[in-house]
This record gives C-alpha cells, sequence and structure tokens, in this order.
C-alpha cells in the first residue's frame, strides 16, 4: 500500500490562502463576469417578447446562450476552484484571516455572476416551450436542459431583472453574512470539559467517548459554550428565516409558494414525495425507540440521554483506537466487495491527500465532502481521532466522494445532484462497511459492536432527523408571528424532540437548534430530511443486490450519474420501477430497518 495522508495537499491549486495566484484567478473570473454582463444585458429588451419569440429568431439568440454558456463554464471552473481552496482552508483554520476576507470576496463575485446573468435567466424561464425544445437538443446548450426545465416549474416567483439583482446583491451582506456569522463563532468557540479547553470539534468527539461522565461533561461543556452565546445564535436563526420568508411573499405576484413546496423543488422530490416518506417514518418510529431502549439496555442505564446518542458500544470501549491508515484500509476492503475500483479509489483518495481528518485548533465541527472543479478532484474534511463512529464518517464522506468520481467525465451541469440523492450514496457506503464488518465479526461482542451502529443510525435517521424537521417546520409558521427569542427556540425544540422521542429519552436538548450548524446554513432551508429520505432510499437500492447479481454495480453506477439530470421520483421509476410518492416504498426500507433493530435487541437481551 501506497503511504497514506491524513491531511491534505491542495498545493497543485495554490500554495497558501496568501498566494498571489488566487488574486489573478478572482481578476480574471472578473474580466469574465463582466464579458458575461455585456452579453447577457440585451436579453433585458427580449423578456418582454419572450413567450411570443419567433422561430426564425431562435438561431441568432441560440449563438448568444452558446457564447455565455462557453464562458460561464470556463468561468466556473476558476471560481469553483478557488471557492473550494479557500473553504477547506477555513474547515483546517477557523482564524484564517486571509481565507476569511476571500471568503466574502467570493460571495460578493458570486452575486455579481448571479446579477450579470440574471436578464438570461429571467429571458429563458419566460421564453416559450418551443424554444427550449430546440434548446435541449443542441449540441452546446443541451447539457442544461435537466436544470432548465426544472428551474421552469418555478418560473411564477421570478421577479423582474432590476429586483432579481437587487436580491443577489443584498444577499451577500445579508442573508450570507449571517450564515457566516455562525460558522465563525462556531469555529472560535471554546468548551470548558473536566478542567481542559477544548474547540467545539474535540468537543464533538468527546460525545463519542466510552466513559459516560465524559460524554456527559462534553455535552455540558458544549451547551454551555452556546448557551453564553445564545442571543447570537437566536438572532443568527431569526435574520435567516426572516430573510427567506420576506423573500417568498415578495416572489408571490402569481401564486404563494409553500416553505415545503420551494425545499421540495431544491431537493427534486414532489410535495407528496415528502409527505409520504415523513408519515411512514412517523407510524413506523417505534423501530428507532426500540434501538435506543435497546443501547440503553446495553450501557445498563434506565433510559439514553442527549449525551449518550453517540456513545460507542461497550466493546467499543475496551478495544484499540483504530488508526487513520487501518480504517482506510478497512473501507477499502468493505467497498472491494461491491467492485475493485472503488477499493482502489479509496486508497488514492488517502494517498494523493484529498483527505483532512488531523485534529487541529479552531478546526470547524463536523464531516463533509466537497469538490474541485477542474481537475474534479473530491476533498473529505473530518476530525479523525480513531473511533468506529469515526470509521463509520469516513465511510460516508467517502461514499460522496465516489459519487463526484463516478460523474467527474460528465458535464459539469449534469453532475449538480440534489441533496436527497447525495445522501444515497453516502449513507449506501456506511452500509457496505457495516455489512462487512458483521461478516468478519466472530464473536457476540464483536456482533454486538457492529451492530451498535445500526441501531445507533436507527435512531438518528428515524428520530433525530425528523424531529430536525419538525422544529424547523415550527421555526418557520412562529417566524411569520415574528422574532423567535432563545427562550422560545429552546420549548420549541424540547416539543420537536418530545413529538419524535417520546419517552425514549430521559431528557430532551432544548439547545439543539445553537449546537448543530445545519440550522444556520443560509443558503438551503430544510437542510435536514434529506438525510431521511437517503437513508432509506439507499437501503432500498442496497437491497436490490440479490436481484440485479453481478450487474448491481452496473446498476448502482448508472442510478450516481443519472443524479444530476432526473428528479428522484424519475430515477426510481426509471432504474427501479418504483413510486417513491408511496408508503409502500418507504415502509419497504423500513422493514429492514426493523430486521436490523430486532437482530440487536436479540443481542442486547444476552448481553
Amino acid at each position: 500500500m501506497p503511504q497514506l495522508r491524513q491531511t491534505w495537499d491542495n498545493s497543485h491549486f495554490f500554495k497558501g490562502t496568501d498566494d498571489p495566484k488566487i488574486a489573478t484567478t478572482v481578476a480574471e473570473v472578473k474580466t469574465k463576469i463582466a464579458a458575461i454582463a455585456a452579453t447577457c444585458a440585451p436579453f433585458t429588451q427580449k423578456i418582454e417578447t419572450a413567450e411570443t419569440l419567433e422561430p426564425q429568431e431562435f438561431a441568432t439568440v441560440l449563438a448568444s446562450l452558446q457564447t455565455i454558456h462557453k464562458t460561464r463554464t470556463a468561468l466556473a471552473k476558476q471560481l469553483g476552484n478557488v471557492r473550494t481552496y479557500i473553504s477547506t482552508a477555513l474547515s483546517v483554520d477557523a482564524k484564517d484571516a486571509n481565507a476569511s476576507t476571500l471568503r466574502s470576496t467570493l460571495q460578493q463575485i458570486g452575486a455579481e455572476l448571479n446579477q450579470a446573468m440574471t436578464p438570461m435567466e429571467v429571458f429563458l424561464n419566460r421564453v416559450r416551450p418551443e424554444f427550449i425544445d430546440v434548446l435541449v437538443n443542441d449540441p452546446v446548450l443541451g447539457e442544461m436542459g435537466f436544470l432548465l426545465t426544472h428551474q421552469r416549474k418555478l418560473r411564477d416567483q421570478l421577479l423582474s431583472v432590476a429586483e432579481e439583482n437587487l436580491i443577489a446583491g443584498l444577499s451577500v451582506s445579508g442573508l450570507q453574512s449571517w450564515g457566516n456569522l455562525y460558522t465563525e463563532l462556531a469555529g472560535t468557540l471554546k468548551c470548558d470539559i473536566q478542567g481542559e479547553t477544548v474547540g467545539l470539534a474535540k468537543a464533538a468527539n468527546l460525545l463519542s467517548d466510552p466513559e459516560r461522565g465524559t460524554r456527559l461533561a462534553a455535552w455540558q461543556g458544549v451547551r454551555n459554550a452556546w448557551i453564553g452565546h445564545q442571543e447570537t445564535a437566536a438572532t443568527i436563526l431569526n435574520a435567516i428565516n426572516g430573510w427567506r420568508l420576506e423573500e417568498t411573499q415578495k416572489r408571490a405576484t402569481v401564486r404563494e409558494l409553500h416553505y415545503l413546496d420551494k425545499s421540495c423543488h431544491q431537493s427534486r422530490i414532489e410535495r407528496p414525495t415528502l409527505d409520504a416518506l415523513m408519515e411512514t417514518t412517523y407510524q413506523q418510529r417505534a423501530i428507532g425507540q426500540r434501538a435506543l431502549n435497546a443501547m440503553a439496555q446495553v450501557l445498563r442505564i434506565p433510559r439514553m440521554a442527549p449525551w449518550d446518542l453517540s456513545a460507542p458500544a461497550p466493546a467499543a470501549g475496551n478495544s484499540q483506537t483504530i488508526s487513520f491508515d487501518d480504517a482506510i484500509t478497512l473501507i477499502a476492503d468493505a467497498f472491494r466487495q461491491l467492485t475493485p475500483e472503488m477499493g482502489d479509489f479509496v486508497v488514492m483518495m488517502a494517498a494523493q491527500g484529498w483527505i483532512d481528518g488531523k485534529p487541529t485548533p479552531n478546526r470547524a465541527t463536523g464531516a463533509y465532502c466537497t469538490r474541485f472543479s477542474e481537475p474534479r478532484e473530491p476533498r473529505i474534511f473530518m476530525s479523525f481521532e480513531g473511533t468506529m463512529g469515526n470509521v463509520i464518517t469516513l465511510a460516508h464522506e467517502l461514499g460522496h466522494a465516489w459519487h463526484n468520481w463516478v460523474m467527474r467525465d460528465l458535464p459539469m451541469m449534469q453532475t449538480y445532484y440534489p441533496m436527497t440523492l447525495a445522501e444515497t450514496a453516502s449513507i449506501f457506503a456506511e452500509t457496505l462497511v457495516r455489512d462487512a464488518l458483521l461478516q468478519r465479526a466472530e464473536t457476540p461482542a464483536q456482533k454486538l459492536e457492529i451492530l451498535w451502529q445500526d441501531a445507533e443510525s436507527a435512531a438518528v435517521f428515524l428520530l433525530n432527523i425528523p424531529a430536525r424537521f419538525e422544529f424547523e417546520k415550527r421555526l418557520v409558521e412562529a417566524r411569520k408571528q415574528g422574532v423567535a427569542i432563545a427562550p422560545k427556540l429552546k420549548t420549541m425544540m424540547a416539543d420537536s424532540w418530545q413529538h419524535w422521542y417520546e419517552d425514549s429519552l430521559s431528557e430532551y436538548d432544548d439547545m439543539f437548534w445553537a449546537t448543530k450548524l445545519h440550522f444556520s446554513i443560509a443558503q438551503l432551508g430544510f437542510y435536514n430530511y434529506p438525510y431521511l429520505f437517503g437513508y432509506l432510499f439507499s437501503l432500498g437500492i442496497y437491497a436490490q443486490q440479490e436481484r440485479y447479481g453481478t450487474g448491481f454495480n452496473d446498476l448502482y453506477t448508472a442510478i450516481l450519474r443519472d443524479t444530476g439530470t432526473m428528479t428522484a421520483e424519475e430515477l426510481v421509476g426509471h432504474h427501479l420501477q418504483q413510486d417513491i410518492s408511496q408508503p409502500q416504498f418507504w415502509q419497504a426500507s423500513l422493514t429492514i430497518v426493523e430486521q436490523s433493530v430486532a437482530k440487536f435487541e436479540q443481542l442486547a437481551n444476552a448481553h
């Protein structure tokens, strides 16, 4: 095996956040934006007659669009590389002043690009359908066909060019700045845990400590750190949600769009699909509650508490810490059971320095997968400290990376997939690793340790994720009535947990709205339910292996490659001939979860 790295090597893009090449790239991007703006400007005059555009005008308009598209594609690659580089730098060190300044600059440039293209975007949303049919079949523009067609479903929410540009311009110092504030605050907060002062990333890992006292201390440390800034966190949530509500109201010139309908459009699912997913899961919430009760039984405690939700299995507490190299080998071997190429890819990721898992001061919390645009190279960020939970998280992110990798030869505009389908690949990867570990397990203690991961997943996806969804709905409704101050947010969070967890927990985490980054992501509301979608959807796909046999890998690869050009309903209908708007689809996956929880309960009873 080649030598593996636990830190990023992004030096072939830029040498550091102070690299003069960044300034040169930014200048080139601004030049291209100016060129796009000049080419897009004439579309302002075409908007009024877009719906009656004559066929003899099609060729001239298509030629202009081709020029814009080629310039935009080249620009997107340059801008994407700088954005990724800066975001990765801030993840490793939230106090990097150069990176922080550049992030704001790049957000402003993004707004300028949106403004430059607004006349064209408005035109394409209003032009007669016959022109779109011609565009979709154009050899240059055809790659944008799906995104454009999907976008046009909400064309009645589009405002004038001037209004769209005003929103884009104001959002940089408005909406996006609130999200930036949360990220910066989270990167600098310190927690006092058992006499030691640590950052939030370190504290998050301590929530997986085998000692319950340490977990409690970590949970209290994180909670107290945020309580000290709860007014700021509440202001951030209110500002972000207030902005979204105001923008939605301003766009409702033809019809009022429900916030869940907007979210479904972003997730590329239909509202009946979301309703079927959530309702079926709620009816089966007892599966997640059973998982928690069995975990409490193994831990020999009456009921699980919030600080126990990431606890390792007792057997794991007596086992040695897993090294990063061993984790890579373990995951690669599991992936190879599906296809050798997938396992080799894992090793390559670590050998090339495409994974950053080494804990550092001022490090961001959480884990994610991102990618550079040119060349198409994925990157993974996490804090790896050798726990089994870390291994599963790493597998999760490597699933995302593999998803990006199998699409690397597609046109860029065909690689933009929604979160619902993104999480499918990551959770599929988790399942591969857990199943491989279970096959290798020889003793009941070893099996318990692996099935513990299944039980934990059931509790997270069937209870915690839906509780977040419940809170987000309550938050939006409350924000319509005015500002939701911190005490009210705490009550809403506790009520949301009660709605799903019921009596399976000893108490509820009423500060979760502050401690969880997902609620303060400015760019996307309702960030959480796609995880539940991906969890159950991936299990449904995973269960198809026996049916398709040796052809399954081809099926799975085809599904991943089509995630950028189909809605979720189209994807499942085309590849699996099933209807995800019906409860039956989701019930089938929930049955798989129930079977796994039942196995865990048997081992828990014998423990």
